[in-house]
């Protein structure tokens, strides 16, 4: 997948302000990196119109394998013809083939994927947990 429509869609989720020079690196380094994965999904006219990005590892606590939905979006264009639902699923199944215990993902309760219920509706459950998080300046030369 070219990248160009990766970047689009990502700003389409709400990152305008997203750097390409390093869109450009971590996209790669997610394509070579042998624990993630991309699913991508085209229209008729094999333009991209969704993609999902997946990271799986194991987890002590699980005594298993991860999987987390890291990315998921829909280009606005494409929205509620049930893209999303088949890239849930292709999600899922890629989590069962690598013998997962759990699909999880984070997701902001202001989007309107959450207000909509749409995880709840394709079988997810809203966890009772906080995101704690710290974030870093990165030095312009990374």
């Amino acid at each position: 997948m070219d990248l160009q429509p990766a970047f689009k869609l990502m700003s389409e989720l709400g990152y305008p302000g997203l750097s390409l020079p390093h869109f450009v690196k971590t996209y790669h380094a997610i394509l070579e990196h042998p624990s993630m994965f991309l699913i991508v999904a085209e229209d008729e006219n094999a333009e991209v119109v969704a993609l999902a990005s997946l990271t799986s590892r194991p987890q002590l606590r699980l005594t298993a394998r991860l999987v987390t939905i890291d990315e998921l979006v829909v280009a606005n264009r494409a929205r509620g013809q049930g893209i999303g639902r088949k890239v849930l699923k292709a999600a899922e199944a890629m989590a069962r083939k690598l013998g997962a215990r759990r699909l999880e993902l984070e997701t902001n309760r202001e989007r309107e994927s959450y207000r909509r219920r749409f995880y709840v509706k394709n079988g997810f459950t809203e966890a009772d947990s906080a995101v704690m998080r710290i974030e870093y300046d990165l030095p312009d030369d990374y």
